[in-house]
C-alpha cells in the first residue's frame, strides 16, 4: 500500500509544528543530487519528473516539456530549474512533509537522510519505509529529545510551553514563550549566522527590513520583546508582582501563533510558482 495522504489528526498537528529555512535548503539540495545527471536532457527530465510531485501536492497544475530537434529548449530548462529551486519554500509544514512523503515513496529522496537533516534541524517529524510503505510519526512535544532543545531552538517546543502556560493561568511564562518564539522566527527569517548569538533587540532593524509582516505588527513584535524584558518574572527575576493580565495573555497567545502563521505564508506566496504559465496543462 502506497502513502496516500495525512490523516486530519496529522494535518491539526502540523499546525504547531515548524521547519527552520535552513532545513527547507538543505531538503532542496538533497532534491538537487537526487536528479542530478551529466546527461542535460535527463537532468531536465528528472527535474521536471520531481517538480510535478511536489506541485500535485499543492495542488497547481502539471508541467509538461517538450523537445525540440532532441533537445529540450534552454528557456524551458532553465524556467523549470527556476520553479525547482523554490517548490519546497512555498509549501505550508502539511504541504512540505506530503511532498517529502511522496519523494520517498517514489524512491527519488530516502527516508534516512531526510531525517537526519530535520532532526538536525530541531523538528521531531520522521518518516519510516515498510513493505514500500511510507509512514509519517509526528511525535508529540514532550517526547522532544531535551537535549535537542537546548541545542537548537525548536518554535514548536515554544508553541507547546506557551500553551501550557496560558492553561496553567501563568501569563509572564506566556509574554516569555512568545518573545522566544518571535525572536527564533527573526532568526530563521534571516538566516544569517551573525546574528545567532544576537537578541532580538540588536538586529531588529535588520529583520524589519527582511520581513514580509506589515510594519504594525513588526512594531507589536518589539513591543512583545521588550515587555519580556520589563515584566517581573516573564525575562528576568523579581520581587514586583506581574502586570500582564489574563486577557492580555490570551491576545499575545492567539496573536503570536497568527504571526508565525503569516510570516510563513507571505515567504511561501513570494517563492510561489506562476500556475498560468503556458507550459502547464490540467
Amino acid at each position: 500500500m502506497v502513502f496516500i495522504g495525512l490523516t486530519q489528526q496529522q494535518v491539526k498537528q502540523l499546525e504547531n509544528e515548524d521547519i527552520s529555512q535552513r532545513a527547507v535548503l538543505q531538503l532542496t539540495r538533497l532534491l538537487r543530487k537526487s536528479v542530478d545527471s551529466h546527461d542535460a536532457n535527463v537532468h531536465i527530465v528528472r527535474t521536471n519528473n520531481v517538480l510535478n510531485i511536489c506541485r500535485h501536492v499543492l495542488g497547481l497544475s502539471t508541467i509538461i516539456i517538450r523537445a525540440y530537434e532532441n533537445d529540450y529548449h534552454f528557456a524551458d530548462s532553465g524556467w523549470i530549474y527556476s520553479e525547482f529551486a523554490g517548490v519546497l519554500r512555498q509549501a505550508d509544514m502539511a504541504e512540505l512533509v506530503e511532498m517529502l512523503a511522496d519523494l520517498i515513496q517514489e524512491g527519488w529522496i530516502k527516508e534516512s537522510e531526510v531525517n537526519a537533516i530535520l532532526s538536525s534541524n530541531g523538528c521531531g517529524i520522521y518518516f519510516e519505509t515498510h513493505l514500500d510503505k511510507v509512514t509519517v510519526y509526528i511525535p508529540p512535544v514532550e517526547l522532544i529529545d531535551d537535549e535537542l532543545e537546548d541545542e537548537i531552538p525548536n518554535i514548536r517546543i515554544l508553541l507547546g510551553r506557551m500553551e501550557a502556560a496560558l492553561s496553567n493561568a501563568d501569563y509572564p511564562g506566556v509574554l516569555h514563550a512568545s518573545a522566544s518564539i518571535l525572536e527564533t522566527l527573526a532568526k530563521d527569517t534571516l538566516t544569517s549566522p551573525s546574528i545567532q548569538n544576537q537578541t532580538l533587540a540588536g538586529f531588529f532593524d535588520k529583520y524589519r527590513n527582511s520581513s514580509n509582516l506589515p510594519a504594525p505588527i513588526l512594531d507589536y513584535i518589539l513591543d512583545i520583546y521588550r515587555r519580556r524584558n520589563t515584566e517581573p518574572i516573564a525575562g528576568h527575576g523579581g520581587t514586583a508582582p506581574p502586570t500582564i493580565t489574563e486577557n492580555e495573555a490570551v491576545v499575545i497567545f492567539e496573536m503570536t501563533k497568527a504571526f508565525l502563521h503569516i510570516e510563513r505564508k507571505l515567504s511561501s506566496v513570494h517563492f510561489s510558482l506562476l500556475s498560468s504559465s503556458p507550459h502547464t496543462t490540467h
